[in-house]
């Protein structure tokens, strides 16, 4: 009867560690996935009216529109 106690303590303990495991990989690469969109720098192109967005850091000098290539500078909010 004790080795049945053990082998449903170990059983339930790695049942709960592999959710744990689940778990933690799964709100990291959430985590990374939303960093990764809130990043983005956002433009609205004056000249032909496009909407669009960057990722580089640094856009102090602007942004070329994609649609005319006119130079944009960041929305602000």
């Amino acid at each position: 009867m004790q080795a049945f106690t053990y082998f449903l303590i170990i059983y339930t303990g790695s049942a709960l560690v592999g959710l744990s495991l689940l778990w933690f990989f799964y709100d990291r690469r959430d985590k990374r996935s939303f960093e990764a969109n809130r990043r983005r720098k956002v433009f609205h192109c004056v000249r032909c009216g496009n909407l669009y967005s960057v990722r580089k850091g640094d856009v102090s000098f602007g942004e070329p529109c994609p649609e005319c290539e006119y130079n944009n500078y960041e929305l602000s909010f």
